[in-house]
This record gives structure tokens, C-alpha cells and sequence, in this order.
């Protein structure tokens, strides 16, 4: 209901905070706000605004005013869930609010799977929150798991909960691991089943359980393959030289799993068109894996500075794979100014090696090639930091120009 109070030039509206079009969050019923609006022309738009409001559907409106959501994803949305009374859906946020969800994660929540709006409270809803309470999950990290686990309220409790959380705990032990795992795998259906023998795979081949544990609380998801193409990952792996024993083989088989076949021959050919032959592309994967997340202008880019402007051979990048990971603009350039800087003022005599250049921590590259020598040239600083440009000191390198 609304209610007015009129003065000679300033209107008061009393308006209930579920009728307005808001992001803020989600709102009681009973909550209201008082506006103070100027008297004018503007009342008559107010009134068609408010027509407007009355012709959406209940859901949308709800949706929109109780979840906070805009128009647009409102009335997409209410194509997957529909009601005419608020009932339900309010007793599904309370009980959401009840075990510490914000407003913010009951909206990404609700966004991700509408339906729960029309959920059982008590024979759906309660059950799982209270199963996850009596393991040890509860406060921020209750809410984190829900509302980060768009399918976990959706579940079986009795054939999917309990034998994932029993799982996960005897392979994990420690409750904030297990929490961090759900909250990461909700898409993990019937982990219980499909992960057991890929472990087994796993633990026959020699792989430590530290890495296994990786796996399971980064990339669990690897490790729902049927085990016939699990299977064919680990022998791709085993392959291409990498030792089950280390934790790079882990990462490898996350990485070789998360990519196309097409993706995967793309990027070998980005290495090749700079000089890699197949040994060495295979010896900095298997120095450094993450190199094959790269997109394929990320890697021309990189080579391209590396070979063409730095002077380095492929086989130098091959040896010291993680060099091609780093930052243009934050780490390459003004590490590689600084030593074009040295060998130009003849403080060094040859160009150091690539690993030693690019990998080391910013202290530790400082005192190495920049404190060592600023007595000599007090310049450098400035170069490393980007405040000044080799050509300000007579080097005609290109890099201004990157």
C-alpha cells in the first residue's frame, strides 16, 4: 500500500522496498522507505512507471524486488521457474539467510538454479544443510560451499552428498580441504563411483599422495573421466617423459585433459613456426606445462621479443620454458632494458642467461644487475622502473616502441 503525505511543493511517498527496482539486495516484505520528491510534471512518468511495475508477471516482479535482480535477467529467469505467490519462495531465502548466505550469494545462487526458489524447505533444503553442519561445515564456509556449488541443494543427499563428502574425507582427512573440494566441484556427480579407479591408476603408477590431493582440491573434475579415457591421458603423459613421481605430472595431465585436440596442435605449431623442434617443445612441457595454457598470440607474442628482439635461440627458451609466462609490460621489457643497458655501457660482457634474466624475484634481480653496478650508472633504477627509455641514452633497441 502506499501512502502520501502532501505538502505545498514537496510530495512523501511511503513505499515499500519490494515494489522498487532495485540491485541492492534482497529485502523483507515489511521493510519500507521514505523518498521526498519534488511536486511536478515528473509525478505522471512516476505513475506510468508504476502501471508498468503492475503488468509484469509476479515472477518477474519478485525476482526483481526479493532477489535483486535487473528486468532483463529477471524475465529470464522466470522462464525456468514460475509462481504466483510469494510463500515458498520467501521461506527458501529465509532459511538461506538462517544459515548465513548474504544477499549477494543467495542472488548467485538462485541466478545459477531458479528452481530452488520452489524447493522443499524441509524435506530438500534443511536435511542437506544440516548433514554439511554435523561434518564440520558450517558459518562462511557452509555458505561458501552452497552458494559456490550450483547443483549441491539440487542432489541426493543419501546417493550423492554423503558418499561424495565420505570420499573426499577418507582421501583427504583434513575438513578444510574437504570443504575447499566441494565448494570447487559442485559439477562432481557421482565422484564416488567415477574417481575410484583412476586413483587406483594413480596410485599403481606411483604417484604420491600430495599430488593426488592437488588434483582432487584443484582439478577434481580430471578425474571424473571414464577410466578408458583417463586411461589414454596417463599413457599420453607417461609418453612424453614426465616422471609419475612428480608433481609436474599432475599438472600435465590437468593441462592435457582441459584442452582440444585442435587447441593442443595449434599451440605446437605457435612453438614450431619460432625454431622448437618436437624434442624441445616436449622438454619445456615437460619443464614447465603451464607453457601449453598459453593462447597461441601469447606465445608469438613472447617468442617474438625473446628471439627477434632479445637474442635468445629457441633452444635457450626450451631450457627455461617459465620465462615465456611473465608479464610483457611488468617483467620482460624492463628487465630486458636493464641489460641492454649494462652490455651498452660495457659494465658486462656478454649477455647473462635467459633464466637468470627473467625468472628471479624482483629483489633478487636487483642486486644482481641494478644495485651491483648504480654507482657506475645511476640510470638504472630509472630503466628498470620505466621512467626512462633506452633511447634516452643513445640505444637504438626498439623497445620505446613496444
Amino acid at each position: 500500500m502506499l501512502s502520501y503525505q502532501w505538502t505545498k511543493r514537496t510530495q512523501l511517498l511511503r513505499l515499500p522496498l519490494r515494489n522498487l527496482n532495485t540491485h541492492l539486495g534482497l529485502f523483507d516484505n515489511h521493510e519500507y522507505l521514505i523518498i521526498a520528491k519534488s511536486f511536478s510534471s515528473s509525478n505522471q512518468k512516476t505513475a506510468i512507471a508504476d502501471q508498468e511495475e503492475k503488468k509484469l508477471p509476479f515472477t518477474v516482479s519478485y525476482l526483481i524486488n526479493s532477489c535483486g535482480f535487473s528486468l532483463e535477467t529477471a524475465k529470464s529467469l522466470s522462464k525456468k521457474v514460475n509462481f504466483e505467490n510469494p510463500k515458498i519462495p520467501d521461506s527458501v531465502v529465509q532459511l538461506l539467510r538462517d544459515h548465513g548466505l548474504t544477499n549477494s550469494q543467495i542472488s548467485k545462487l538462485i541466478k545459477s538454479s531458479p528452481t530452488l526458489l520452489l524447493a522443499d524447505k524441509e524435506k530438500t533444503l534443511l536435511p542437506k544443510l544440516e548433514f554439511l553442519q554435523s561434518v564440520g561445515i558450517s558459518g562462511a564456509a557452509l555458505a561458501d560451499v552452497v552458494s559456490s556449488n550450483r547443483i549441491m541443494l539440487r542432489q541426493s543427499l543419501k546417493n550423492q552428498i554423503i558418499p561424495t563428502y565420505n570420499f573426499l574425507k577418507n582421501l583427504l582427512e583434513d575438513d578444510e580441504k574437504v570443504a575447499h573440494a566441494l565448494k570447487r566441484a559442485g559439477f562432481l556427480y557421482g565422484l564416488h563411483n567415477t574417481a575410484a579407479p583412476n586413483i587406483s591408476l594413480l596410485q599403481r603408477l606411483g604417484v604420491p599422495h600430495s599430488s593426488m590431493l592437488l588434483l582432487v582440491t584443484r582439478d577434481a573434475h580430471v578425474l571424473c573421466n571414464k577410466a578408458e579415457k583417463f586411461d589414454a591421458f596417463v599413457k599420453m603423459i607417461s609418453g612424453m617423459g614426465f616422471n609419475p613421481s612428480e608433481k609436474n605430472f599432475i599438472i600435465a595431465l590437468r593441462i592435457v585433459n582441459g584442452l582440444s585436440r585442435d587447441s593442443w596442435e595449434r599451440k605446437l605449431k605457435a612453438f614450431k613456426e619460432w625454431g622448437f623442434s618436437k624434442d624441445e617443445i616436449l622438454l619445456a612441457f615437460r619443464r614447465y606445462p603451464n607453457c601449453m595454457t598459453l593462447s597461441v598470440e601469447s606465445i608469438s607474442r613472447r617468442m617474438d621479443f625473446l628471439v627477434s628482439k632479445m637474442g635468445w635461440a629457441s633452444p635457450d627458451v626450451a631450457k627455461a620454458p617459465s620465462v615465456v609466462s611473465y608479464s610483457m609490460e611488468k617483467r620482460i621489457i624492463p628487465r630486458y632494458s636493464v641489460i641492454q643497458a649494462l652490455l651498452f655501457k660495457g659494465l658486462i660482457n656478454k649477455k647473462p642467461a635467459l633464466s637468470s634474466v627473467i625468472n628471479p624475484a624482483d629483489d633478487i634481480f636487483l642486486k644482481r644487475f641494478v644495485n651491483r653496478y648504480q654507482e657506475q650508472e645511476p640510470q638504472l633504477s630509472d630503466i628498470f622502473e620505466g621512467k626512462m627509455k633506452l633511447s634516452d641514452l643513445g640505444i637504438g633497441f626498439g623497445v620505446s616502441e613496444l
